[in-house]
């Protein structure tokens, strides 16, 4: 119910970014109805996709009968994506602090 609300809130915001996208353009402002149209978009794009699911449905088939168990989980290691991360964190890290330092 929660995620309905939210969805509903979201489409109401993109809808008043559209309004202002549409007040821009006709005082010619092209800049100030680029920023509204991506306010749209980043609020506009999640609503629509939740809206989208609004009834998803329930786990009991047409039969009757309950729905096959999902299968078990399975644990992956990301131990690369990690340290993927770890790097281009020290990396933005040594961007910042080096300049700095050699002042």
């Amino acid at each position: 119910m929660l995620l309905k609300i939210l969805g509903i809130l979201l489409a109401v915001s993109a809808l008043g970014s559209l309004y202002m996208v549409n007040l821009a353009l006709r005082l010619g402002d092209v800049n100030g109805a680029l920023l509204f149209f991506g306010f749209a978009m980043l609020l506009g794009l999640p609503a629509w996709a939740g809206l989208r699911r609004w009834n998803p449905g329930c786990s009991i088939d047409g039969a009757g009968e309950n729905a096959e168990p999902p299968a078990p989980v399975r644990f992956v290691p990301h131990w690369f994506m990690m340290a993927a991360l770890i790097l281009t964190a020290l990396a933005v890290l040594a961007a910042v602090v080096i300049p700095l330092v050699l002042r």
